[in-house]
């Protein structure tokens, strides 16, 4: 979905994230993931740096390092997240519209998947037994995104691979932000190359589809939103299996949407999107 994000709010979101690589940069790793996926040759590095480069991972529910469940293993907020909970909450509040947009388009591609993922904090809200609860709540309370997941990567070339540990049944959603030109994603799998520019929001299955993203002519960064499997496995033991959504059960049979999130402290805020074109100023 290409200029998804207004201009205006990509700047938003450009400082937003500027200001927290300078106020947190140990937040942001190299390193530290799948070792082809974070090999420190793939980060851009250089004096004109504006957001530096790095990975962060910022969850408020899932297994560490990305494991599945365990017998008697808890979930919890990601460790970056319990480190740098004052910044990240920051950061979140400043994103808020920009997630906001992710959510929407995720609720036209495939309204079930959506209304699934909304069913994890409402049941954790339910005073679930899961280490460091009080910070999942405070997390949530900024957290205006379906997905529990999300992985903010800056100044990395994406090398083609599958999300091995991915939800085979839904998408994933990626954001592109920054001062770049030549932006490409390539779906190798499907015999696919699409334009990959600043403000383009796009839905991927990611665990079926082998993508990746080339190097850009300029400085660029992205959220990844996810769905850990086991989490939800964990947190409902009942369910053999994820339900499989009904990919691409598109509904626009309104002509705008409101999406609402409501805070647990009781503001209300509503952005409005017409469904083929959400370019709004937010």
């Amino acid at each position: 979905m290409p200029s998804a994000i207004s201009q205006r709010l990509q700047t938003v979101v450009q400082k937003a994230t500027r200001e927290l690589y300078q106020s947190v940069p140990t937040l942001f790793q190299v390193g530290n993931g799948p070792a082809a996926q974070c090999d420190p040759s793939l980060f851009k590095r250089s004096a004109a740096n504006v957001w530096g480069s790095g990975t962060a991972c910022l969850c408020y529910c899932w297994f560490q390092q990305g494991h599945d469940a365990v017998p008697g293993e808890k979930p919890s907020p990601s460790s970056s997240c319990l480190k740098h909970l004052q910044a990240i909450l920051k950061y979140l509040d400043d994103i808020t519209p920009a997630m906001c947009i992710m959510a929407a388009v995720l609720r036209i591609i495939n309204p079930s998947q959506f209304f699934q993922c909304f069913q994890l904090p409402q049941w954790i809200t339910a005073c679930v037994p899961i280490n460091h609860w009080r910070e999942m709540l405070d997390l949530l309370e900024f957290w205006a995104s379906p997905f529990h997941c999300m992985q903010v990567i800056i100044n990395r070339e994406t090398l083609n691979h599958r999300d091995t540990r991915g939800w085979a049944f839904g998408y994933d959603l990626l954001a592109t932000f920054g001062r770049y030109s030549n932006g490409v994603l390539d779906l190798p799998s499907i015999g696919l190359s699409c334009a990959y520019n600043p403000g383009t929001i796009t839905g991927l299955m990611g665990k079926v589809l082998i993508h990746g993203v080339k190097p850009v002519n300029g400085e660029r960064f992205c959220f990844a939103q996810f769905v850990q499997p086991g989490v939800f496995l964990w947190a409902f033991p009942n369910t053999k299996e994820l339900q499989l959504p009904h990919l691409l059960d598109i509904d626009i049979r309104a002509n705008t949407m409101d999406f609402k999130w409501e805070r647990f402290q009781g503001t209300l805020r509503t952005y409005t999107f017409t469904p083929m074109s959400i370019n709004h100023e937010l």
